[in-house]
């Protein structure tokens, strides 16, 4: 048995820190547990639920069933910014598309029919891309709240015009 250095209280061989004051015992290093949001307690009790929140209108799952956990909370406003994302490409795409598949239809020269279906061609595969490169943040999103980390979404993680809404949202349900 040794005792510690700080309060002279006896301490077990394999302890790293006194029970009685905390102190580290010397030559023992105390490990370092990684920083998440709202607890270990928190995290480990949503994480199976808070991945929801990046699958579309989902997210209303999380949103009402964890109300009062802040790591749900967290991963509820990044799938939502991924929700509205998502839905302002759809509509937006959809109403390029249909624009220039108009123009394509209605063409009645051939040369330049010829070009506005490549010009279709082209932006049909650019905006399955972007549609690809949503999913794929989804998926980050997926993942991360399944891991129990608090990560931002890369390029849209940091959109913050939907967090006063969402504390708004937080605070009426939470009365």
């Amino acid at each position: 048995m040794a005792f510690c250095r700080n309060c002279g209280n006896e301490i077990d061989d394999q302890a790293v820190v006194c029970v009685k004051c905390g102190a580290a015992v010397e030559g023992k290093t105390v490990p370092v547990q990684p920083q998440t949001i709202g607890g270990d307690a928190d995290v480990q009790q949503n994480k199976g639920i808070a991945w929801l929140s990046y699958v579309g209108i989902l997210l209303i799952i999380p949103l009402f069933v964890k109300k009062t956990s802040e790591y749900c909370k967290f991963h509820v406003k990044q799938g939502a910014i991924l929700f509205c994302t998502e839905l302002a490409y759809t509509i937006a795409t959809r109403i390029i598309l249909a624009i220039i598949r108009g123009i394509y239809i209605a063409t009645p020269s051939y040369a330049l029919y010829s070009v506005m279906a490549v010009i279709y061609s082209v932006l049909n595969t650019v905006v399955g891309l972007g549609s690809l490169l949503l999913a794929v943040l989804a998926i980050i999103g997926i993942v991360n709240a399944a891991k129990g980390e608090k990560k931002e979404l890369p390029i849209i993680g940091k959109i913050t015009i939907l967090n006063d809404l969402m504390d708004k949202i937080y605070a009426s349900i939470n009365k």
